[in-house]
């Protein structure tokens, strides 16, 4: 899931309920080394458990003669404070891989600041690494072009078959990085869900219909700006309350972008939702230039004006996701949600705005790659596998052991318990887990994952739904315009927050403001950006 509304959304939704999602099958073609290893791979779908391993021989189990190896996995922890058991996860982990590959994973579970104090450096020094989270601090382009990580294309024909059919053919070519891939993303809700969660309660109490069927928040002001003057007629004690908690960012939640690792100042238009329709989708244009984003500023500015939109979030010691007065929340990502997701002041509702979509960014932000020096890279892409594909594994990386941190109750339905009864005091708990494989093989408690798995449905069908960005397969390099970027983003962080957060005192300090950073930006080489990204499409596409 950063700005302080989207950890307040982050931090609730970790607690109850998120999503995840799956995307469409395809092969693909890769070297295969010399060293074959007969009986390894496990036929595809064939999902053993713990205990059926163990009882198998040695080539159903995926031993075969496989030599004892250790591996090592840096992984960043989604919820540090949760981990308490480390040691029976690693048990468990242990017997698991013993049985299955004849190895031995070692789990480093690392806060952000750790990871971000370690991995780069080990990264960049050539540190022999096993399998490695790599997340957006880590840019995925930029360290496979250091030749940081390993290139598992060439070993996964035999070493990791099922991972291929994780994703179609177009992701794949959109992770790859001087003809290879190097890393297996986590299948989760990998396009952009954009919507929201209203106060059912409230809208009643008020006479509201909240699902008129927009398309997107510019449609809904003139609407939000009645309901404000009616929540505050009827509620007076709401007053000084926000009616809506925003994102504090354009794109994705107020725009549809495809952007290529350049942030916004070099964008393409997605098709169907293009927000600058003169430039049609293959046209590499600046998005702080577009009458688009001046308008989304102004209508920001004249939320906060009318009390739609608080100016500073800050100055509320509440916790306004869970205020009766607050009506609307934007959302990014859910498919599913406890009507009591924010508490129990009011019944909450989702909705999901139509044509979802996504670009090559869904899949670098969360992914597990090879180190480039790993000791042993076939047996790591036989451990990625199996976390990919296995659901035993992919539970107990969210949930824990059963017995320990969850069981079954008599309908054969997933409750935690035990070491996870008291959900404030967990012994091991990872939900969502987008950092520890595939999410959508997951057993889950229905308070997680839905009636009957429903979030992990829905996940799915959103996925196969959503609209492709039109460059899936183009990787940008960085390299020529690292300066005009650096320079750029400076720009930009001088003048985006008050932007965005519709803090100006009037629309003509809006306009002067976008008139003032485009000017530092033409200064500090964005035309340079926009013509190298173009450019480079344009080169990607002919070779097509």
């Amino acid at each position: 899931m950063k700005r302080k509304v989207v950890a307040m959304l982050c931090v609730v939704s970790m607690a109850a309920a998120m999503l995840s999602g799956c995307g469409d099958s395809s092969g693909g073609s890769s070297q295969v080394k010399e060293e074959s290893q007969e009986g390894t791979e496990r036929p595809a779908g064939e999902q053993p458990s713990a205990e059926e391993a163990s009882e198998a021989a040695p080539e159903e189990a995926g031993q075969g003669d496989l030599e004892y190896v250790e591996l090592k996995w840096d992984a960043l922890s989604y919820q540090p404070d949760n981990i308490k058991d480390l040691d029976l996860i690693q048990a468990a982990l242990d017997e698991y891989f013993k049985e299955k590959l004849n190895c031995r994973v070692v789990l480093n579970p690392m806060t952000i600041g750790a990871y971000l104090e370690n991995v780069p450096t080990k990264l960049m020094s050539g540190e022999e690494m096993d399998l490695i989270t790599i997340n957006s601090d880590v840019p995925y382009n930029n360290y496979a072009n250091m030749g940081a990580f390993f290139p598992i294309d060439t070993i996964w024909d035999e070493y990791g078959s099922d991972v291929k059919s994780l994703f179609g053919e177009g992701v794949w070519e959109s992770l790859k990085v001087g003809g290879h891939v190097y890393g297996v993303p986590v299948l989760k809700d990998n396009c952009y869900i954009m919507g929201y969660i209203y106060n059912k309660t409230l809208a009643e109490e008020l006479g509201l219909d909240m699902e008129q069927g927009w398309t997107g928040f510019a449609e809904m002001e003139a609407y939000l700006e009645e309901a404000v003057e009616l929540r505050n007629e009827r509620f007076p004690e709401y007053a000084e309350m926000p009616l809506m908690m925003d994102g504090g960012e354009i794109c994705p939640y107020w725009a549809a972008l495809e952007r290529f690792g350049a942030g916004e100042f070099a964008v393409c238009n997605i098709p169907g939702k293009e927000v600058a329709r003169e430039f049609g989708t293959d046209t590499v244009f600046n998005y702080f230039e577009t009458d688009a984003f001046r308008e989304a500023c102004l209508a920001k500015q004249r939320m906060v004006g009318t009390g739609v939109l608080a100016y500073d979030t800050d100055v509320f010691e509440t916790n306004l996701l869970a205020e009766p007065s607050t009506l609307l929340i934007v959302s990014w990502g859910y498919t599913w949600i406890d009507e009591h997701l924010f508490g129990d002041n009011y019944d909450a509702k989702l909705v999901v705005f139509d044509d979802v979509w996504t670009d090559g960014g869904n899949y670098t932000g969360a992914m597990t790659a090879i180190g480039a020096n790993s000791k042993n890279p076939e047996r790591a892409m036989m451990a990625l596998e199996l976390f990919n594909t296995d659901p035993y594994l992919a539970t107990l990386m969210r949930f824990g052991v059963e017995g320990e941190h969850w069981e079954k109750d008599a309908e054969g339905r997933m409750q935690l318990a035990n070491r996870n009864a008291d959900v404030g005091n967990v012994g091991w708990l990872q939900w969502y887990g987008p950092f520890y494989g595939n999410l959508t093989i997951v057993d889950a408690p229905e308070s997680y994952g839905g009636p009957e798995g429903v979030m992990l449905r829905k996940m799915a069908e959103y996925n196969d739904e959503a609209i492709l960005a039109a460059h899936m397969g183009f990787v940008l390099d960085t390299a020529p315009i690292e300066n005009e970027l650096s320079a750029c983003n400076n720009v930009v962080s001088e003048y985006y927050g008050n932007l965005v957060g519709g803090r100006h005192e009037s629309p003509e300090a809006v306009n002067r403001m976008i008139d003032e950073m485009n000017a530092k930006l033409k200064e500090n080489g964005v035309e340079r950006i926009v013509t190298e990204v173009q450019a480079q499409i344009d080169a990607w596409a002919e070779g097509k």
